[in-house]
């Protein structure tokens, strides 16, 4: 397969570019799924727009105000390195360890991960139930959506062909907020989820909200505030289990993964209870 390759070096050079191709380009972050799909010949292009050589889109910014700030180049691993995600943001860190191999996600990115739309992206649970933001610019200008509006189906986002995620933003997290993920798995070490869930637990605004991924294709957010007061780990189970509307592949059936969300959201009451 023939394709041109372009890496430009500042943001409006790289919005030029990928405006003036649109459709008949794809960008390239980490690549860990792009190149992939390339070799197998899945899918093809007229150009790789390379966005890692804009430094601006590396950064990783703690803000003053509790927010946080990541760029659409910023590596897995950079999160479960840096030590300021916990505990607020540990669910986060939590995911982001259990994407792939600790090779691939030394190049696999937070942006990539929710760019693809996999609906088994470990990342995004957790992102959701922190309220995070992408923000999609173009050379038209900048959209912020959070993730269940960004997300819209299997590899379908609401991102035109000339935008591209810049990046994603967390907002401030009231005080004592924890988060925490879990994931399910086939195999020990490195896998797709099967059914991954996040909680946080906001004691500041009395708030509780769950997200579960793999099991729909999109990912789906629960506001669990009534339940705050007394951490109903069953109540919540059955409404998880509700809400998803998982299928049968070759993987898993539609029934274990409605049974293994219940699982998984009863651990992660035992790990809010036990923190």
């Amino acid at each position: 397969m023939n394709f041109a390759y372009e890496k430009p070096r500042t943001f409006d050079a790289l919005l030029a570019v990928l405006s003036e191709h649109g459709s008949r380009a794809c960008l390239l972050a980490g690549g860990t799924d792009l190149l992939v799909r390339l070799r197998a010949r899945t899918m093809s292009t007229e150009l790789v727009i390379d966005v890692k050589g804009v430094e601006d889109l590396h950064v990783v910014d703690h803000r003053s105000d509790g927010s946080i700030v990541l760029g659409a180049a910023v590596v897995a691993n950079r999160i479960v390195d840096d030590q300021r995600f916990r505990p607020a943001h540990q669910g986060l860190a939590q995911a982001a360890s259990q994407i792939a191999t600790y090779a691939i996600r030394n190049r696999a990115t937070l942006a990539g991960n929710i760019a693809n739309a996999s609906p088994c992206a470990d990342s995004v649970p957790p992102l959701c139930v922190m309220g995070a933001e992408v923000e999609v610019a173009s050379v038209r200008g900048v959209r912020r959506l959070k993730l269940p509006d960004y997300i819209k189906g299997v590899r379908n986002t609401a991102r035109r062909p000339d935008e591209l995620i810049s990046f994603v933003r967390i907002p401030p997290l009231g005080k004592g907020t924890r988060t925490f993920f879990r994931k399910h798995q086939r195999v020990r070490g490195h896998d797709l989820a099967l059914a991954n869930a996040a909680l946080l637990h906001d004691p500041e605004n009395q708030g509780l909200r769950l997200a579960i991924g793999a099991c729909s294709p999109a990912p789906v957010v629960l506001d669990l505030h009534d339940l705050f007061g007394f951490l109903d780990a069953e109540e919540a189970a059955k409404r998880a289990m509700a809400a998803i509307t998982p299928i049968t592949d070759v993987r898993a059936s539609a029934e274990y993964r409605i049974d293994m969300t219940g699982v998984l959201v009863r651990r992660l009451f035992a790990d809010l209870k036990a923190a």
